[in-house]
């Protein structure tokens, strides 16, 4: 049997080098979290090393894959057209690292949202989160060891996998956007970090989007080739560091949200986002001669004395963020 190098392992060898990339933006990210977050909660922290966990044994599982095929069975073209497990393993860590950053991204979305709509929401989500878990699942369970016979699970499994990858996505940035759109205020520092917020959505949404469609597109012009499996060993990683740069943002975003005004020595140092609909409690906060209404959905905590305090913007248990 011929196998086109170029196509098959040249592809996966490029796709390989940029995962190695991405992997240690992956480890950077995990341990700045660390280093700078060490009062969340231990279910974000075990979240976190889980992810990274799941990344690390995804590069392993690659190099091996690469290392059977461009090592072990240099010049072995009979082998060099099936699927080594190692190669199917690094598909199913993908599947489950992109499954648990959009559940866990649901699971904000719960927060922000108003009680009597937080289940139909999360609900709608979560189906399209489960069927992509599930088509992905499938895609396991029948794909065929010759990559010659990949082409066979296109229709029934490959496209709508993609299809509910990617709904997902824009499903959970469009519930973002809508609830943070919905605290905006007058004061131009807390619109200003808003608007940051929801630009930060809506690009999590395009890049992990786009990635999923170019995916499909490469398996369905051509699946004896091996550039969707590239493309497949860069998608995990972009969900893992969509997930990190979301948590580690929370401190650059601290400084944006300072108020400058001689009048009123204070400082907003928490937005808590989860009275934006989703708590009992939607009345405004009175005006003192300390503190200052940030919206009538948002609560303003003063820092007394005008010491200055930095933005604290996450504690995934009570939906801030």
């Amino acid at each position: 049997m011929e196998v086109d190098i170029h196509d098959t392992f040249g592809a996966g060898f490029i796709g390989g080098m940029v995962t190695a990339i991405l992997y240690g933006i992956t480890t950077l990210q995990t341990y700045l979290y660390y280093v700078y977050y060490p009062r969340d909660t231990n279910g974000l922290k075990v979240l976190v090393v889980f992810i990274w966990v799941i990344d690390t044994l995804h590069v392993s599982l690659m190099c091996h894959a690469l290392y059977y095929y461009l090592v072990t069975n240099f010049g072995n073209a009979d082998n060099l057209g099936t699927g080594v497990w190692s190669l199917f393993a690094s598909l199913a860590l993908n599947l489950c690292m992109a499954v648990l950053v959009q559940i866990y991204f649901t699971f904000r979305i719960s927060y922000l949202t108003r009680s009597n709509l937080r289940w139909w929401l999360t609900s709608f989500i979560m189906l399209f989160v489960v069927a992509h878990f599930a088509f992905g699942l499938v895609i396991l369970m029948f794909i065929k060891k010759e990559f010659s016979a990949l082409q066979q699970i296109t229709l029934y499994a490959a496209t709508p996998f993609a299809i509910t990858a990617v709904l997902s996505d824009i499903f959970i940035a469009a519930s973002l956007c809508i609830l943070l759109h919905g605290n905006r205020s007058p004061i131009v520092e807390t619109n200003a970090l808003v608007n940051t917020l929801i630009l930060y959505a809506i690009n999590r949404c395009l890049l992990t989007s786009v990635v999923a469609v170019a995916e499909v597109i490469a398996f369905a012009i051509s699946p004896g080739s091996l550039w969707f499996i590239a493309i497949d060993f860069v998608i995990g990683k972009l969900y893992a560091n969509s997930l990190l740069a979301s948590l580690n943002s929370r401190s650059a975003l601290r400084g944006r949200n300072h108020t400058h005004n001689d009048s009123t020595n204070f400082r907003v140092n928490t937005i808590n986002l989860t009275g934006l609909q989703s708590s009992s409690d939607s009345g405004g906060t009175q005006s003192k001669t300390t503190t200052s209404t940030v919206s009538a959905r948002a609560r303003v905590k003063p820092v007394p004395g005008g010491e200055i305090d930095p933005l604290e913007m996450g504690d995934s248990d009570r939906g801030e963020v």
